[in-house]
């Protein structure tokens, strides 16, 4: 028989001693073929997911803590996993758009920012652009959560943000390839909002996927504006 995957889930009884029930919890999370363990609330406290290579492996393993079951355990529910569904990734969405001799499919993800020119909006693709016939709203329904409207003429994705900058009251958006956006008054507080709500701890500077406001005074702004 191949391996076999077994999920258990186990009630407490909390009226037993602390101690020797943080010490079962500790041991049962450091058994051979215990894969996670994890607390939960509800009708169980915890649920254990491991892998054992037969059933009388299984077996065995329960009679070796089969006392301490009785001392801390008022229920216990043995599942033995069938069949694993794996939720996939949808594919990558994508877009036709002109280039020498006719059109070019490129996936969403590529564009690094969106400008417009006129009628038009030149959409940046890594090492390569081209202009499209298009307004930035209709532009912009096509894209995804990766991007943001830093204005009423550019798009950029948010990853391609490297540093908000603060001038003359003025906020402005650095981007990876250099280039300067700024951010109009009507799109600041969702642009910190964004920024505040994804960000993480580097050297005690928000930062996001390495993206630095300029100074904790920014630091600072952006949590106010997420709170509203």
């Amino acid at each position: 028989m191949g391996d076999l995957h077994v999920v258990v889930c186990v009630a407490f009884d909390h009226r037993s001693d602390g101690d020797g029930l943080e010490r079962f919890k500790n041991c049962i999370c450091h058994c051979d073929f215990v894969e996670v363990a994890m607390e939960v609330s509800g009708t169980f406290d915890m649920i254990v997911q491991g892998k054992i290579e037969t059933l009388s492996d299984y077996t065995k393993q329960m009679d070796r803590i089969r006392p301490q079951l009785a001392e801390f355990v008022t229920r216990i529910e043995t599942n033995f996993v069938g069949k694993t569904m794996e939720r996939r990734p949808a594919a990558e969405k994508c877009m036709w758009v002109p280039c020498v001799g006719g059109r070019k499919r490129i996936e969403i993800g590529m564009i690094d920012k969106v400008v417009a020119e006129g009628d038009y909006m030149r959409l940046y693709i890594q090492d390569w652009q081209c202009l499209i016939h298009s307004t930035i709203h209709a532009l912009k329904d096509r894209l995804d959560a990766r991007y943001i409207q830093l204005h009423r003429s550019s798009i950029v994705r948010i990853d391609f943000i490297d540093r908000l900058l603060h001038r003359d009251r003025r906020w402005i958006a650095r981007l990876r390839d250099g280039s300067h956006q700024s951010i109009a008054k009507s799109h600041v507080s969702k642009v910190l909002y964004l920024i505040a709500r994804d960000s993480s701890k580097v050297d005690g500077i928000p930062a996001i996927s390495g993206t630095l406001v300029e100074t904790p005074r920014q630091a600072n702004e952006i949590r106010k504006h997420a709170t509203h």
